[in-house]
């Protein structure tokens, strides 16, 4: 029987919105963004048939998730945020249960999450920064992120420092920016006031940026405003990020910290975190390891946070000294 560990999120949907039939599909991705969109149609689209195996496998560990909560109600939006971010990742699952669970955007603006780069960009090029900058905010971020390289470079930094620089924004230019979809997209919509961490949106999109575009936005906006440059780059990678490095990284990392640091950063760290050390260790060193962190007991969350900069910083030492790759970078090492 194959072990529903070794089928991917993404294929593991996939498989089931198969079974469940055009119909159901088709209403359930109604409610799924598009970057997982993309994922679940690739994952379809190279399942040529779906053996009973297999789908025993998924429907059983559906199951077992769906058992492993009461049916009552108890838990259930936490439970939701849980599945929706282990099948889909940290990012674009929280994206989702955030729409699901509250804090959803506008639907006019929530349709624009279909729309490809060079259709978002035809439809804002001759807009005010400010506009551009609101409709960015309410993109998943890597949408947003294939946009922005799309743009002038001045452009970049202007839309870049105004998402960053957010907080609420003004109800007159929520009416001005459905004034704008409305003529373009023949939407209509009641846009309330949205309160926006503008901060971390930023630094999301300069994520998915590459590494020469994102350097030099950065460099912009340090003559502009020092204090924030500095908060965009402590926000643009952080400790969950490290399950994305290559498994040569995460050993270089683990040299340059101490057992103790590890113990208490893992603390606070997700699961996804915790697997990609884990995986990293000899036997013997995770069995200490894990050993160590249940003595500790209940910690500090500053203690957590503390151990968790120091790490990052070892890790961002790393990436200046060209020893690994962070964020969005492609570079490769030998």
């Amino acid at each position: 029987m194959e072990n529903s560990q070794e089928i991917s999120g993404s294929e593991q949907a996939a498989v089931l919105l198969l079974m469940m039939g055009e119909e159901r599909a088709a209403k359930i991705l109604q409610y799924v963004d598009y970057e997982a969109v993309e994922k679940i149609g690739t994952a379809m689209a190279n399942i040529k048939q779906v053996d009973s195996g297999r789908a025993f496998t998924v429907c059983n560990r559906f199951r077992e998730d769906l058992n492993n909560h009461t049916p009552l109600g108890i838990g259930v939006p936490g439970y939701v945020r849980n599945l929706l971010v282990k099948s889909m990742g940290e990012q674009t699952g929280s994206t989702l249960a955030d729409r699901l669970l509250g804090d959803d955007s506008p639907r006019e603006l929530d349709s624009l999450r279909w729309m490809d780069p060079d259709t978002i960009l035809h439809m804002l090029e001759d807009e005010h920064p400010q506009i551009i900058a609101i409709t960015l905010a309410h993109l998943d971020q890597n949408l947003a992120s294939r946009v922005v390289a799309k743009f002038d470079s001045s452009l970049q930094e202007d839309v870049l420092f105004r998402i960053a620089t957010m907080d609420k924004i003004p109800e007159a230019a929520m009416q001005q920016l459905q004034a704008t979809l409305k003529s373009k997209l023949d939407l209509s919509a009641n846009f309330k006031t949205k309160t926006v961490d503008g901060a971390t949106t930023a630094a999301g999109i300069l994520n998915g940026l590459d590494s020469d575009t994102e350097a030099r936005i950065l460099e912009t906006l340090s003559k502009t405003d020092e204090t924030m440059r500095q908060r965009l780059e402590d926000l643009m990678f952080v400790f969950g990020n490290l399950a994305d490095l290559d498994n040569k990284g995460m050993q270089l990392l683990l040299r340059e910290v101490t057992s103790d640091q590890l113990a208490i950063a893992l603390k606070g760290a997700d699961e996804l975190v915790r697997e990609k050390v884990f995986s990293n260790m000899s036997k013997r060193a995770k069995e200490m390891l894990v050993e160590d962190m249940e003595s500790r007991g209940p910690t500090k969350l500053s203690d957590v946070e503390e151990a968790q900069k120091n790490i990052l910083a070892a890790a961002k030492q790393l990436a200046d000294d060209g020893k690994i790759s962070l964020g969005s970078s492609s570079d490769d090492y030998v």
